[in-house]
């Protein structure tokens, strides 16, 4: 994964060679963000403290509709649906606290 600081946002590339390959394993952040999927097809599943998928949806650079959003405190994973997959996750500088910020901080958490 790659990030891209562009104005007031930050850009969280992700790249998948394979469908069903490895994925960005379940996490969640304690602030809201949105995960765009601009080339192939991307299925973001919500998950219970468990790791138990509780609800899924698949999502493709094709659709209409290529972006979720994804609440924070909501533990997620991330699985490419096709090979040469790619989205972006987009979000807000933070600081440690959790707030909006107009300007990079350098605190990595928010970055992750």
């Amino acid at each position: 994964m790659e990030l891209w600081v562009r104005g007031n946002i930050a850009i969280r590339q992700m790249h998948f060679p394979y469908a069903r390959s490895a994925p960005i394993e379940g996490h969640k952040h304690n602030f809201d963000h949105v995960t765009y999927v601009k080339r192939g097809g991307l299925r973001i599943e919500k998950l219970d403290d468990d790791g138990n998928v509780v609800q899924s949806v698949d999502k493709y650079a094709t659709d209409d509709n290529n972006a979720v959003l994804i609440l924070a405190g909501v533990r997620h994973r991330i699985w490419p649906l096709m090979d040469n997959s790619a989205g972006d996750c987009i979000y807000a500088h933070r600081t440690p606290q959790g707030d909006v910020v107009q300007e990079y901080t350098g605190w990595k958490e928010a970055y992750c």
